[in-house]
């Protein structure tokens, strides 16, 4: 209940205080309506009752708009009796900042009857506009853009009269609601940034703008400087790197379209594509485009168009290309038996006019994949001596190169490990010591070495066998891959009055060399000898000597290179 009506109640209740009920009235005739309106507008609320109520009255924020302090505010109140005794009431209100969003009400009431409260209504002030949204600009052409946006938000009913429009030193104000409109330029500077403005209006006045940057374009009265570099990848695919040097012209005539075409030497079109027109911090637009090779295209044309909205520039000079297909028949051997490689290859088939300047080949250890060492050849064969004798796999990649650039690699593998040599007679060294319990002790000593590529042994079978006994000792020893000499050393008990024989056999994942075989007898007594044999890859040292005890020692020392 509105306090308006608690206060009628109370005075109704002290003037009739024998009363008990009260008339039922009529409702009002006319209710006030809410209003959107523009900012410091005058607006009129209307409110009319029936003749069955004396009093009519209008609250604002639920203050009597009578008092002097909603008076303040700039509303106005003017009640009036019409044909028949009704009541029309009319609040006139001044649309200031302090009264936007405020709510009306309209109270009409009566000693003989219970005051009515109107629906509550609001009276919404619109000030200034707020700014467009999402201003853009199309190019129509090079010297004409359409330009584009959102209209911003207000209320019901207050209309956006235009657009204020500032394009450089020009002022446009549009005189309806459209969000569009197209700017035109006689001769423009594509030097010269222009910045747009757009306003919205309504009756307040012009509301907050939202700006845009561009340059108009034109085409350059020179062509920038294109060139485009020839690359062959990982892959084996043939990429075409672009790069279009625009540091000699103004943001307005920079290309906005770079478009590569290959042609065959026919002029036929294998492929066209356009590149990203990003100009990086030298200046320069770059990209890529991968020239297709299902057709064998060896020998081609590059063609690159630049445009803008200006329109087409000039033609850029064509660009010939000849790719140096892979070569063929790799072929490689060790030519000296021992650590010296040679390599050879079949040259690619070339355009006479574009000749093979050199290749470039690239050396791979394939087992650790690793990249040791590259080298240009003037030819079509290399050799080298390889230095480390424990790598035997090889791979060998191998790039023609012309005064384009280079070809299209080839790779190979090849290994060269081999069976390791076999020991021989002037390759042991054994020690025979007599026991007093029948026994002799058999000392052997194996001293092994690397001459040449790929016959590095990786273990080594030492057996014995004698006449009466069989096999009596079998055991294999892992041979390190280092640059000194393996010195493998065993001890063996052998009954005495025996005819052994020991075997030695190398092995590496090529295969196991012939077993060398050297007989000793246990039951003999020898004197002093000592022999020394020097070979260009094995060497031996045999030292039999008498014992004045009963003692045999026979020495095999075998060094393996």
């Amino acid at each position: 209940m509105q306090p308006v009506q608690v206060l009628v109640i109370l005075l109704l209740s002290d003037l009739l205080p024998d009363k008990l009920f009260f008339l039922c009235a009529n409702d009002f005739t006319v209710q006030p309506s809410s209003i959107n309106t523009t900012l410091n507008s005058t607006v009129n609320f209307f409110c009319e009752a029936t003749d069955d109520y004396d009093f009519l009255n209008f609250y604002a924020d639920s203050i009597q708009t009578s008092r002097e302090e909603i008076r303040n505010r700039g509303f106005q109140d003017n009640i009036i009796s019409i044909s028949g005794g009704a009541l029309r009431g009319v609040l006139t209100a001044k649309a200031y900042d302090i009264n936007n969003n405020t709510n009306i009400t309209c109270v009409a009431s009566s000693l003989s009857t219970l005051p009515i409260t109107s629906d509550t209504v609001f009276l919404m002030i619109q000030g200034l506009l707020a700014s467009v949204a999402n201003l853009d600009y199309t190019f129509i052409n090079g010297s004409s853009v359409l330009l584009t946006w959102t209209a911003p938000y207000t209320l019901d009913n207050v209309l956006i009269t235009g657009y204020y429009i500032v394009n450089g030193l020009m002022n446009i104000t549009t005189p309806n609601n459209n969000t569009n409109i197209t700017l035109s330029a006689t001769n423009p500077n594509p030097c010269v940034l222009n910045n747009v403005s757009v306003s919205p209006i309504n009756d307040v006045g012009i509301g907050s703008s939202n700006n845009k940057n561009f340059y108009y374009q034109t085409v350059p009265l020179i062509t920038p400087n294109v060139s485009v570099i020839l690359i062959v990848d990982e892959q084996k695919q043939v990429l075409l790197h672009i790069h279009v040097d625009v540091a000699d012209l103004c943001i307005g005539e920079y290309p906005n379209n770079v478009t590569v075409t290959i042609l065959t030497t026919n002029n036929e079109i294998q492929d066209s594509a356009s590149i990203p027109t990003q100009v990086n911090d030298q200046l320069v637009i770059t990209g890529a485009i991968t020239v297709p090779r299902s057709n064998n295209l060896n020998t081609f044309i590059v063609n690159v168009s630049l445009s803008n909205n200006g329109g087409e520039f000039l033609p850029t000079p064509s660009f010939g290309f000849v790719i140096i297909g892979p070569v063929t028949e790799i072929i490689s051997i060790i030519i000296d038996d021992c650590s010296t490689i040679n390599i050879t290859w079949n040259a690619p088939i070339v355009d006479d006019s574009i000749s093979i300047q050199y290749y470039n080949l690239s050396i791979y250890d394939d087992i650790s994949h690793q990249f040791l060492r590259s080298i240009t050849v003037n030819d079509t064969s290399y050799q080298f001596v390889n230095d480390n004798l424990f790598i035997h796999h090889y791979t060998y990649a191998i790039t023609g190169v012309n005064e384009l650039g280079e070809g299209i690699p080839h790779k190979a593998t090849f290994s060269y490990q081999r069976v390791p040599r076999s020991a021989n007679e002037n390759t042991v060294f054994l020690k025979l010591n007599y026991t007093q319990n029948i026994l002799t002790i058999v000392e052997f000593n194996i001293l092994v070495m690397l001459e040449c590529t790929g016959e590095a042994p990786n273990s080594a079978t030492v057996t014995v066998h004698c006449n009466d006994t069989g096999n009596i000792y079998s055991s294999s020893y892992i041979i390190e891959h280092t640059k000194q000499p393996n010195n493998i050393t065993g001890l063996i008990s052998v009954h005495q009055y025996q005819e052994c024989n020991i075997s030695i056999v190398f092995s590496n994942e090529a295969g196991s060399s012939e077993p060398f075989i050297l007989e000793f007898d246990t039951s003999q007594l020898y004197p002093n000898i000592t022999t020394t044999t020097t070979k260009s890859t094995i060497t031996t040292d045999i030292v039999i000597m008498w014992s004045t005890s009963t003692v045999i020692l026979l020495m095999i020392c075998l060094i393996s290179s």
